[in-house]
């Protein structure tokens, strides 16, 4: 796995935009990057860079109004501070119009990564935690327990909310939650705020090859979980040559010598969503976990975790047809069993 370039933190600077409030709280002076806000910011920026349900999209034309305004920031970084206020303002007149959408703090950061320029939107949603309150009395201390409903995510934990530009080919990747807008679920993010149009994320792609996968598997073959399996192994064996597979290949591999499923799988695939024969699918945690195990579970209740590859290794594990129709596994050359 190659590893991750450097991100440097260049400038940042913090908006509050509480929708329980009538106004966004604006700031006229940038974040002081401090060693620790560094690297608080550089975690959070790589974690979106590197997740699974990230989006990826270009603006489709150059009179969108984000557009324009990264465009300034990239011609002339000495506007930073106002434009994220117009940025801010405009993404707080979309959260109070819907007041479903989590209030939080955005933080706009400036960063390079491979001498090349981005702007990241980090929107850092609210939690609650508790802290320690110690109040002095006549009889001495009392320590009380005070609920915060305004910490922000953690070191460790993961944004829901993000966009990345890019300041050179203006190339976005895109985080995002749904919200109820206007009575229905639905993307604020990328529909009204963005105004942009958005691939799938990995995870999204990997979800609708496994779900036309199963269907398909239910109705023909009486969910066969070799033909779960052996979409596991097609998709990790094409994206370890590349990070692109090819449907037709791959419905090829898990339904080999029937060309009516495989067109079935085809269109099906295209009906959720995946147009393209060719589709971008780069590893991710998700997919490197669901390609690395195959989890079966019998009528029984009985569950096992098998590596992918081993369903057809016979010195490891065997499935045995047993003349009364059921199936036996036997699981071979075990020297130790921990308890988990």
């Amino acid at each position: 796995m190659q590893e991750e370039s450097p991100i440097v933190i260049v400038r940042a600077i913090l908006h509050i935009l509480d929708n329980s409030v009538q106004i966004p709280i604006i700031s006229t002076k940038e974040i002081e990057l401090e060693e620790d806000i560094i690297k608080f910011l550089e975690n959070h920026i790589s974690k979106v860079i590197n997740s699974g349900q990230v989006k990826e999209g270009i603006f489709e034309n150059t009179d969108n109004t984000i557009y324009k305004l990264c465009e300034k920031i990239a011609s002339n970084s000495e506007e930073f501070t106002s434009i994220t206020a117009e940025l801010a303002t405009n993404l707080f007149e979309i959260m109070t119009k819907n007041p479903d959408i989590s209030p939080g703090d955005v933080v706009f950061c400036v960063f390079q990564q491979d001498n090349s320029s981005y702007m990241a939107i980090m929107k850092f949603n609210y939690k609650s935690s508790y802290i320690h309150y110690v109040m002095s009395t006549d009889e001495g201390n009392v320590n009380k327990l005070i609920k915060q409903t305004t910490t922000l995510p953690s070191y460790a934990q993961k944004l829901d909310e993000c966009i990345i530009i890019s300041l050179s080919d203006y190339h976005i990747k895109l985080l995002e939650k749904q919200y109820e807008i206007n009575g229905d679920k639905d993307f604020y993010l990328s529909k009204l705020f963005m105004k942009c149009t958005f691939d799938l994320s990995n995870d999204e792609k990997f979800k609708i090859l496994t779900k036309v996968t199963k269907k398909l598997n239910k109705k023909y073959f009486d969910e066969d979980f070799k033909k779960t399996a052996k979409l596991h192994e097609a998709l990790a064996d094409s994206m370890g040559e590349c990070d692109e597979i090819q449907i037709s290949n791959i419905a090829a591999e898990v339904f080999q010598g029937n060309h009516e499923i495989q067109n079935e799988y085809i269109d099906e695939i295209k009906k959720e969503g995946l147009k393209e024969n060719i589709v971008n699918l780069q590893p991710s945690n998700v997919v490197n976990k669901k390609l690395k195990t195959h989890r079966l579970k019998t009528d029984s209740g009985i569950e096992i975790n098998l590596p992918s590859g081993y369903y057809n290794n016979n010195d490891v594990v065997e499935f045995i047809n047993n003349p009364d129709g059921t199936i036996s596994i036997l699981i071979k050359n075990i020297t130790k069993i921990h308890n988990k």
